[in-house]
């Protein structure tokens, strides 16, 4: 991950993830999220923090679109895997993608996919990247 893009879409997934684990965080104005998180990682040498309205763009769309991306993630999964038991992180990685491939036209569907996929192999092992890659390469084509 090295461009500014990239560091701005996991910035997104990343106050997500910390927004699920706790609801408090909800009342704190976006930028300021973005901004902790910033300062509590080496992306500050990479993303200024007052040049964050790509990430401020997903971010926004994602909780505006929330109950969509939700019954599209819901609809995406196979009966097997119920959402209520995946990991937070996963969950935050799928609603910034569903947000960027459904309703933003920002970057083409393939560069989104490659993109979460990237994020997905920072945390996660082959399980779980390949089910965001079955899941999102499945959305590419609808």
């Amino acid at each position: 991950m090295s461009n500014i893009k990239s560091f701005q879409r996991l910035l997104v997934v990343q106050a997500l993830y910390e927004i699920s684990i706790n609801e408090n965080r909800r009342q704190i104005p976006t930028k300021e999220i973005f901004t902790n998180i910033v300062e509590q990682s080496d992306y500050g040498k990479k993303i200024n923090n007052k040049n964050l309205k790509f990430a401020e763009k997903i971010y926004e769309g994602v909780t505006e679109n929330l109950d969509d991306i939700n019954k599209v993630l819901k609809a995406s999964m196979s009966k097997k895997v119920k959402i209520i038991n995946m990991d937070k992180l996963l969950i935050s990685i799928f609603r910034s993608a569903i947000y960027e491939i459904l309703f933003s036209n920002d970057a083409s569907k393939k560069i989104v996919i490659s993109e979460y996929l990237l994020i997905a192999n920072r945390f996660f092992g082959n399980n779980e990247t390949a089910l965001i890659n079955g899941v999102l390469d499945n959305l590419q084509n609808s």
